[in-house]
């Protein structure tokens, strides 16, 4: 996903047969045309060079609003048809919208929301190149698990994650003895966290091959140069975006350095990369033995005092988020939706809100199983392993249109809306 690979909700409405006839498509051809040059071109750039094989390949933009499609291939089934050189047509309802790689048709693609592909030319680059190597991933056999990091919801957790960025940004600036330093440090205020938090070394680890790769990938391929892909990566390491939540997101931040930190020391890094690698680890093996750091003794060099009065700051704000959500989503009665092997969905992964272990909560979110498809606008609780989701109780339990306070379902038929186990609450039931 991702990136940086950020995931967006989409609303899945039918083509209204006569719009295309009436009015422009809500694609320019031309304008699309454009892009697939871009995408080819940040592809000739990169030039295989990373991982064997080029970037690209089947590539399609979607508009959310219509679900109108142009790509740069044809379909296997002829769902598109040529048009000035392009393939058109309507994407099937049963694709959930993302900015995301799909297997339709017995084809793997690179899905992009047409509306909010970037603007600027460096950022389309890298994103190109980001989404652009989820296509290949599985092929590179890179499928690490999508794990949520929770922990990096918390204080503490935020606090030795940027702890650990600042000193990548520091390693990165640096050569020789002082980027060997930086690195310890870096990998004390991470070991300093997973010790704070114990498993999230194993599940830091995997996001980072899921989505920090893909976007290491996308800023070696998106810069002119290596020196100006460190840059980028300096920049993100010590200004991130406060306002962004961590859980899934940190990996986007993370993976560049760390890719870019094993070109300068551990050439050919790649080929030894799996599914279970730890980039944290790899680059550790690149130091010359010394003795232990202390991250709680390193931290003030980072200006470790500054950065827990702000993350103490806005942990208090957010605790008015999370009560909410808790009120709505735990406390209250609610509304189950099982998942099954059609649960598909896309979300926003930089708004997440960890409630703890009750799981997390995502503000926006769109989904589609075999109980319908569900839309929402104002919180959905899933659990960590994305095995089922609850929304709010609902407003009427009857008929195939659902409604709830900022949801809304379109049940499939022979589901309906029961009573569940809590007083007031509800799940779905087949006939």
């Amino acid at each position: 996903m991702s990136g940086l690979k950020m995931l967006s909700l989409a609303m899945l409405l039918t083509l209204p047969s006569l719009a295309l006839a009436d009015s422009p498509p809500p694609i320019d051809l031309n304008q699309a045309k454009a892009v697939f040059a871009t995408a080819q071109s940040v592809s000739d750039h990169e030039g295989g060079k990373l991982w064997g094989t080029k970037l690209y390949g089947a590539l399609f933009f979607v508009d959310p609003d219509t679900r109108y499609v142009v790509s740069n291939e044809p379909d296997p089934k002829g769902v598109l048809h040529a048009e000035d050189g392009l393939y058109v047509g309507t994407l099937p309802k049963d694709v959930i919208i993302a900015n995301a790689p799909v297997d339709w048709e017995g084809k793997r693609w690179t899905m992009l929301i047409w509306s909010i592909l970037p603007q600027d030319k460096l950022t389309l680059d890298v994103t190109l190149g980001h989404e652009m190597f989820h296509r290949i991933q599985p092929s590179l056999g890179l499928m690490a698990p999508d794990s949520a990091n929770l922990q990096l919801d918390t204080v503490d957790g935020r606090l030795w994650l940027q702890l650990e960025w600042r000193a990548l940004a520091a390693a990165l600036a640096a050569q020789g003895d002082a980027q060997t330093q930086a690195i310890r440090d870096a990998l004390a205020f991470r070991a300093y966290r997973h010790k704070l938090f114990p498993g999230s070394d194993k599940t830091e680890a995997s996001l980072e091959i899921a989505e920090g790769v893909p976007e290491y990938t996308g800023t070696i391929a998106g810069e002119p140069d290596r020196d100006s892909g460190v840059w980028r990566a300096i920049g993100r390491l010590t200004t991130p975006d406060a306002g962004v939540s961590f859980i899934r997101f940190f990996a986007y931040i993370s993976g560049p350095p760390y890719g870019l930190l094993l070109d300068e020391r551990m050439p050919g890094w790649r080929k030894q990369l799996n599914e279970k690698s730890d980039l944290s680890a790899m680059l550790a093996s690149t130091l010359p033995a010394g003795n232990p750091v202390s991250a709680e003794v390193r931290a003030p060099h980072y200006g470790g005092a500054a950065l827990r009065i702000a993350e103490e700051e806005r942990a208090k704000k957010a605790e008015a988020v999370k009560a909410r959500y808790r009120a709505l989503l735990v406390d209250g009665p609610t509304l189950f939706l099982p998942g099954d092997k059609h649960f598909a969905f896309s979300f926003n992964p930089s708004a997440a809100v960890s409630l703890g272990e009750a799981g997390m909560v995502y503000p926006s979110f769109h989904a589609t199983a075999g109980w319908g498809t569900l839309d929402v606008k104002d919180g959905v609780l899933l659990p960590t392993d994305f095995s089922h989701a609850t929304v709010a109780a609902p407003k009427t339990t009857t008929g195939s249109h659902i409604e709830g306070p900022g949801w809304t379902l379109d049940l499939a038929p022979g589901w309906q809306v029961v009573p569940g186990d809590k007083a007031g609450s509800f799940t779905l039931k087949k006939d």
